[in-house]
């Protein structure tokens, strides 16, 4: 089992790192001022995990989750950004999310600071729980306006996939142990099957 874990590691890494260099190194997907936030969301996900692996392998630290309210945080923020758009939201809601954001990073950065565990805190949870609602109302409104050729509905369906099961495997565990490392290897094949479909939907726009 933990020999699976860490292949469904490398291929989620491996995955994560095609899609971002594909996407970012095309210059008509560049052009298209729609993905610029799905490029930062892609970019994001991959600098925590450098960082994540440069403090493991590296300089060799037991402890990574000083990376945990930059993540919380600037996962939320950025997935607001990317779903607001074809959702047609003020900006007086993008300022709220924004707000909610910092709140976030604080919440994270108080479990952290105290070393408490971090399924203690909501602010995960009420994350998640946001992104979900909002995927959900995206991928109601292209039904509704019969949107099937969108490009982009794969990256939503996989997203609203991703996250809603994430959310129940998050409140399954609360720090990586031989007992829920399956839960683990769940979660990176999920974000495997992600990067996935921005690979397709990459090929497919710079087919167009």
């Amino acid at each position: 089992m933990t020999d699976f874990f860490y292949i469904s590691v490398t291929l989620s890494c491996c995955l994560l790192i095609i899609a971002f260099t594909f996407g970012m190194y095309n210059k008509k997907l560049r052009a298209q001022k729609r993905m610029k936030w799905h490029f930062a969301y892609l970019g994001f996900i991959l600098g925590i995990e450098m960082i994540t692996l440069f403090s493991i392998y590296i300089i060799e630290s037991e402890n990574t989750s000083f990376t945990y309210p930059f993540y919380v945080a600037g996962e939320f923020f950025i997935l607001s950004q990317v779903l607001f758009p074809p959702l047609h939201s003020s900006k007086k809601w993008q300022l709220c999310f924004g707000l909610i954001s910092i709140v976030l990073f604080l919440e994270a950065s108080f479990l952290w600071f105290n070393n408490d565990f971090f399924t203690t805190g909501i602010g995960k949870i009420f994350s998640h729980l946001t992104i979900i609602c909002l995927l959900a109302m995206l991928l109601i409104k292209n039904l509704k306006n019969l949107e099937k050729n969108n490009p982009l509905s794969i990256i939503y369906t996989t997203l609203f996939l991703y996250y809603g099961v994430s959310l129940f495997l998050f409140l399954l565990m609360d720090q990586l142990t031989k007992n829920n490392i399956m839960i683990w290897t769940m979660n990176n094949i999920l974000s495997s099957i992600l990067y996935g479909s921005y690979i397709y939907t990459f090929y497919k726009l710079k087919k167009w």
